[in-house]
């Protein structure tokens, strides 16, 4: 019965993506390019978010004449910005919506490989990591290397914010140096504005009741084992350990990956060691950068968002157990103990880590792991790709665009690694610091 069952799915996945073809091509046939409009999408329609959103948002502030539609889930359930348009995500929808617009802002890999393209239109990769530390890609599995190919030529343009993520996307998704322009992410602008953090803080302290408090945010990756390691996690003995090194009266923000927190729901599983007064459950925030800026601490075993708050200066640990940095090594551009993150392997290493956190040192060493990733990110990565969409629209050529915001390099040139970078047996990697 299930190899029946098997078959009559196998068979409607079929039919169903033949289907979709047909309308693809139908739609590409008949609709026209509107020069003026540009189309945006976070997650395959999950919100409106991460880089594509704030370009979005600038977009729209500095140039309001411009068709600006935004792909968005009928399932989404949160606010609804009115200095945008929307367009659904049903194949007939999407398909209009893509085959309309004359410049397409993504930033989920893979997402756009089986969409067609049509002559004249400038596709646009922002990405949604920063320095990673997890290899991604063809890196990591080598399974997707035909999806990933057809991705890439149709790809224009790769936001980039460093040196260092522009090796991992030429190793890790075959982008060609042609194809990449580094701008910064949009969504760290918010790091080098003080007005806008301030508001941002303001505005989650007092939407989570939580005013007067420092937040020490935990932002564990999605893992096989991530609800047994947050379990273990000792909220009381942490917040005392934070308060006693950096004072003030300090509140655990807890921030689920979405894939845990789909996960507990299914199975039902709860953490009862996270519950009461002190703690506050933060994970149904979208906007990751929102709670970056409101924390003065940060814990996470891998999450790339820890190097998006190194950007802040402030105090920030990793925090996974022995065999899990074990069974990473090979999955992972470079070594835990070449940042200037302390690690540790348990609670007990965590509270030592607090206690003898030196902030000089540990300023120091994210100066140097920066530069030596040859950050781009300054507070105006938002606005220059608002400027070079708007120009985009203009008919500028992505070549044109390139010599803008990027100089003369030569089109194949590999990037400019400093020789830190270079690890055995990973050319890419080993982002080393003072520490």
């Amino acid at each position: 019965m299930k190899m029946i069952n098997g078959k009559y799915l196998a068979a409607s996945l079929r039919i169903r993506a033949a289907l979709l073809r047909t309308v693809q091509k139908i739609v590409v046939a008949f609709v026209k390019i509107d020069r003026e409009k540009v189309v945006f999408d976070h997650f395959n329609g999950l919100d409106v978010g991460c880089n594509p959103g704030y370009i979005a948002k600038k977009l729209s502030e500095k140039y309001p004449g411009l068709k600006i539609t935004w792909l968005l889930a009928e399932k989404y359930t949160g606010s609804h910005s009115s200095w945008l348009t929307y367009a659904s995500t049903t194949p007939l929808a999407k398909a209009i919506a893509i085959a309309s617009a004359k410049v397409v802002v993504f930033n989920t890999l893979n997402s756009m490989a089986d969409w067609p393209k049509k002559k004249g239109q400038i596709w646009i990769q922002t990405g949604h990591g920063s320095f990673g530390i997890k290899k991604i890609g063809i890196d990591a599995d080598v399974k997707r290397k035909e999806l990933i190919k057809r991705e890439v030529r149709k790809t224009n343009i790769f936001l980039s914010n460093s040196r260092f993520e522009t090796g991992v996307f030429m190793s890790g998704f075959l982008f060609r140096r042609r194809q990449v322009i580094e701008l910064g992410h949009a969504r760290n602008d918010i790091f080098f504005n003080h007005a806008q953090q301030t508001a941002v803080r303001e505005d989650i302290c007092r939407r989570y009741k939580i005013q007067g408090k420092k937040i020490v945010l935990f932002a564990p990756t999605h893992s096989k084992g991530d609800v047994a390691f947050i379990k273990k996690i000792n909220v009381g003995g942490l917040l005392t350990a934070l308060q006693a090194r950096f004072g003030g009266e300090w509140i655990f923000g807890l921030r689920l990956h979405p894939r845990t927190r789909n996960k507990m729901e299914k199975r039902k599983l709860s953490l009862s060691n996270l519950k009461g007064p002190q703690i506050v459950d933060l994970s149904s925030h979208s906007d990751m950068q929102e709670l970056l800026v409101s924390s003065e601490a940060v814990i996470t075993d891998y999450s790339s968002g820890i190097f998006d708050f190194l950007l802040t200066r402030r105090p920030c640990f990793f925090h996974l157990e022995k065999q899990t940095q074990i069974a990473l090594r090979r999955s992972i551009y470079f070594d835990f103990n070449t940042t200037p993150i302390p690690v540790s392997s348990n609670f007990d290493e965590l509270i030592q880590n607090i206690e003898l956190f030196d902030m000089d040192r540990f300023t120091h060493g994210v100066a140097a792991f920066l530069e030596q990733a040859g950050s781009v990110e300054n507070g105006d990565a938002a606005e220059k790709a608002a400027d070079l969409i708007k120009k985009a629209t203009q008919g500028v050529s992505v070549t044109e665009l390139r010599s803008i915001y990027m100089g003369e390099e030569g089109p194949e040139s590999q990037p400019d690694m400093p020789s830190s970078f270079a690890q055995e047996g990973n050319p890419r990697a080993p982002l080393q610091s003072s520490r």
